[in-house]
């Protein structure tokens, strides 16, 4: 009996060799097959992970970005106290639309009529002036920008309280035209608005600083330059001063 289960498994060893060698290519290619379709679902399962993760991060930026802006009118508000009279109501609002030209001259924020906002109302971020309500429907408004071709706002370089007036142009860039020649101005001055008579600015709301100043022989007045304190690329969250 041992003798023939011997021979038997001598016969069919080979046989089982053979069949096993035959089949494995078919097993392992259906272990790829698995593998592959594993490595897809994880795959996508990791895809989802990263959409998920990025939104959070996104939101969590844009919440940050939103609360850094809020401290900064909080903090506007409580630094220069001593600028705004008591009694002016504050509303804040969040910038909706800007306009479509190359370079940014107004801005529509979501306060309106219904919220006491008014035309020629001061606009302020927590950074400095922003502009003016220039047009008012019943929940919107349209901010024309200090940097717009149109916009002109009497302002002062501190320390000395040189007087000028503050204009926007087609590119967006600000100057003080008329500032006296005698007048000591200097780069990296503030500039704050001087809240002439009939100015619809109060004095004291920070404009910017004196980026350059150019003198000519046969010229009456100087040329100043200012870099505006506000980033009117990433303008989102005002004030509007009611007056």
């Amino acid at each position: 009996m041992h003798r023939a289960q011997d021979r038997g498994l001598t016969v069919l060893a080979p046989l089982q060799t053979g069949t096993a060698r035959a089949i494995q290519p078919l097993r392992d290619g259906w272990n790829w097959i698995g593998d592959l379709f594993q490595a897809k679902s994880e795959n996508a399962r990791l895809k989802k992970e990263v959409v998920a993760l990025r939104a959070g991060a996104a939101g969590a930026q844009a919440t940050q970005a939103e609360n850094d802006q809020l401290r900064d009118l909080i903090g506007m508000r409580q630094q220069v106290s001593s600028i705004y009279p008591k009694g002016l109501r504050f509303v804040t609002a969040r910038v909706i639309a800007r306009s479509t030209t190359a370079w940014y001259s107004t801005v529509t924020v979501d306060a309106g009529s219904a919220q006491g906002v008014k035309e020629y109302d001061a606009v302020v971020s927590g950074q400095g002036l922003v502009g003016r309500v220039t047009s008012v429907t019943t929940d919107e408004a349209e901010v024309t920008l200090i940097t717009d071709q149109s916009s002109y706002v009497n302002a002062m370089v501190l320390p000395e309280r040189a007087q000028g007036l503050l204009a926007g142009s087609v590119t967006g860039d600000l100057s003080m035209q008329y500032v006296d020649k005698s007048a000591k101005v200097e780069q990296g001055q503030f500039v704050v608005t001087s809240g002439m008579k009939r100015s619809i600015f109060i004095p004291g709301i920070p404009i910017g600083t004196v980026e350059s100043v150019a003198q000519q022989e046969v010229e009456l007045y100087q040329s100043v330059s200012v870099r505006p304190f506000v980033d009117f690329h990433t303008l989102d969250l005002v004030m509007v001063v009611e007056r």
